[in-house]
């Protein structure tokens, strides 16, 4: 009889702590993704396009450089500094929601989440505005 009622209880517990996890799963806090899309007051950073890119872009920061970089829809730029034209030249690629790299020099320019007008050059600390 003794083992019965151990086995009954062991069951009884078994089942409350079944019904109990179903319950906290079922109506329990969503996790980070979901709760996030529910959320009206965050501000989402939407990835960059090929528009957002394209264009000439000048560093107004450091006026020393006069540097200007143009990027072109097929996927070319070329760089202008120190009254230098086409000092520097070749492709870019998007490589994430807001940062592109420039090849063969394996720089990556990061948009300021804020302002599409506006980029850092990561490697150089260069802030780069849209003309």
């Amino acid at each position: 009889m003794r083992m019965n009622k151990k086995l009954k209880y062991i069951i009884r517990t078994l089942l409350v702590f079944g019904i109990l996890l179903i319950i906290s799963i079922k109506f329990g806090p969503k996790d980070d993704i979901s709760a996030s899309k529910n959320n009206v007051n965050t501000s989402q950073v939407h990835k960059i396009t090929n528009q957002d890119i394209v264009g000439t872009w000048v560093n107004h920061h450091n006026k020393d450089l006069h540097q200007k970089i143009t990027f072109t829809k097929n996927h070319k730029w070329k760089e202008n500094q120190h009254g230098i034209t086409n000092i520097y030249s070749g492709t870019w690629k998007i490589v994430g929601k807001r940062t592109i790299r420039l090849a063969p020099y394996d720089e990556k320019i990061v948009f300021n989440k804020h302002s599409k007008k506006q980029m850092n050059v990561v490697n150089y600390n260069h802030i780069l505005n849209k003309n």
